[in-house]
């Protein structure tokens, strides 16, 4: 049980692939199939591409 814990909460942090900074998922995505970095300036988008999952 533990393990699955530990997975759900890993989902739910991003961490943007060009400016760095770490968010919740929630602040990256307005519909849940778009993403985009929240931060000011920041262009990056898409899970995988601009932004991460952190485990």
């Amino acid at each position: 049980m533990q393990q699955l814990i530990s997975r759900s909460t890993g989902r739910d942090l991003l961490r943007c692939r060009r400016c760095g900074t770490e968010f919740p998922e929630g602040r990256a995505t307005t519909d849940g199939w778009h993403y985009a970095c929240p931060t000011d300036g920041c262009d990056a988008t898409g899970i995988g591409d601009g932004l991460k999952r952190l485990d």
